[in-house]
């Protein structure tokens, strides 16, 4: 029920400003509580980013975590026209000597006859082209005189069976002479061109057999064959891609000493970069220019959870690693050491040198030996554990999350008994105003009847 406020006329004060004083008043615990709220939501949103920044180290460290991954090779061919070669997971240092006596080829089928359009038929009456891939299933085309070479073509197309059918004009724009070409889609014997049926006037037939790659390489006696030209499993971690016959060719994979300073130094950035958030999301300043002299608290300055999960982080980078061979068993000693403000610093010409002297016992100490853990297989298993659902962050993120909640329906409690303190404020003064012009009435009746004259 609505309450109509006469806002002092009978009693001349200034009611609507009384009321909204004594309202003001009466919400500052609602306003209490709505700073809260925003404090809550503040912190709620700060432990969502310092969640993403700690996947973003778990990413970079995760990149650590193999020997083969942290010892990243190079691989070089002493002649890049014969072949090239990169070097992925697991390459093993040294040289290897490669000759190429064969490249692997496709097949491929021309036909015989041309036409003088793409659009121009290719058969007398009804039949059908088919052709086989490998071992693969028979394709049939149903044909008939209506059937255009461009047709053929598409239709071969459509049925993607390994091969691929185009249209060429081998002769001039005056004099064109239009053919059919039938590609296999992969090197190799086992995907040799077959044809099958030809009742067209093309005279398809298959003119360049389907070859396999043979290469000889250091270590092996006899030639080995592969279908492709692209060669993955002769030299371990390697791959060959080979372009022409000729050789031999040395390989070399080496310690790619740029490439793992690279990785190192995401690693640290990340762990710099989550380190600095939370620095910047911890201050704790004083507002000097008031005689207030209120206090300001960052989001996570008092967050338990975040300085455990950072002071694990601390020991898990700084502690030694014991039971590892070779004489690496601390970050700092391959260029990784602590500052005083709890970010890292990294050395990438110390980092080099340890990779000179001993690659391998470098390898170790960030991904482990055997059954011993490095130091980035025991970062990685205890933030998989925070950032995994129910995990640490996870829970103080939904903590938080009821607490606003809890908050936000204490804000609407509050506000409604505001309301209803308000509306019974007005009904009250209204009362009043009411009461007030009564009696004023009143006091004019009677002067009025007495011959007196109000002096109101």
């Amino acid at each position: 029920m609505a309450t109509i406020s006469v806002g002092g006329l009978a009693t001349g004060l200034d009611t609507n400003a009384i009321v909204d004083k004594l309202v003001k008043l009466e919400g500052r615990s609602v306003d209490l509580l709505a700073a809260q709220r925003v404090a809550a939501q503040n912190q709620q949103s700060a432990l969502q980013t310092f969640n993403g920044k700690v996947l973003a180290f778990l990413a970079a460290v995760d990149k650590l975590r193999a020997p083969g991954d942290v010892l990243v090779r190079t691989a070089t061919s002493s002649n890049t026209t014969v072949l090239s070669a990169s070097a992925g997971s697991g390459a093993a240092v040294g040289s290897t000597t490669v000759t190429v006596s064969n490249l692997a080829k496709a097949s491929i089928a021309t036909a015989a006859n041309g036409t003088s359009s793409s659009t121009a038929t290719i058969a007398s009456g009804s039949g059908s082209f088919a052709f086989q891939v490998g071992s693969g299933a028979v394709q049939t085309v149903a044909i008939d005189a209506t059937t255009t070479l461009q047709g053929l073509a598409t239709a071969i197309n459509n049925l993607n069976a390994g091969a691929t059918a185009s249209v060429v004009n081998i002769g001039t724009a005056a004099t064109p002479d239009y053919r059919l070409r039938i590609a296999g889609d992969a090197t190799g014997t086992s995907s040799a061109l077959t044809i099958v049926t030809d009742n067209t006037t093309l005279g398809v037939a298959v003119t360049q057999a389907a070859e396999n790659a043979a290469l000889t390489v250091g270590g092996f006696a006899g030639s080995i064959t592969r279908e492709s030209n692209s060669v993955n499993d002769v030299i371990s971690g390697v791959t060959l891609s080979l372009a022409a016959t000729g050789g031999p060719v040395t390989v070399t994979v080496a310690t790619d000493a740029d490439g793992i300073a690279t990785n190192v130094q995401a690693a640290v950035t990340a762990f710099n970069d989550l380190v600095s958030f939370v620095e910047g999301q911890s201050t704790v300043t004083q507002d000097t220019s008031s005689a207030e002299r209120g206090v300001t608290v960052g989001p996570l300055a008092f967050d338990s959870t975040v300085r455990s999960i950072l002071q694990t982080l601390h020991s898990s980078v700084s502690d030694a690693v014991s039971g590892l061979p070779g004489s690496y068993t601390l970050l700092a000693q391959v260029g990784i050491t602590t500052n005083r403000d709890g970010t890292l610093a990294f050395d990438s010409a110390k980092l080099k040198s340890a990779l000179a002297s001993d690659d391998v016992a470098v390898g170790a100490l960030f991904a482990g030996s055997g059954t011993t853990a490095g130091v980035a297989d025991r970062v990685h298993d205890y933030l998989a554990g925070v950032t995994q659902a129910g995990g640490l962050i996870a829970v103080r993120t939904d903590a938080v999350g009821d607490q606003i909640q809890t908050l936000e329906d204490q804000i609407a409690a509050g506000q409604r008994h505001l309301d209803q303190y308000e509306e019974n404020l007005r009904a009250t003064f209204t009362n009043l105003e009411v009461l007030v012009s009564s009696l004023q009435s009143q006091s004019s009746f009677l002067l009025a009847a007495l011959g007196m004259t109000s002096t109101r």
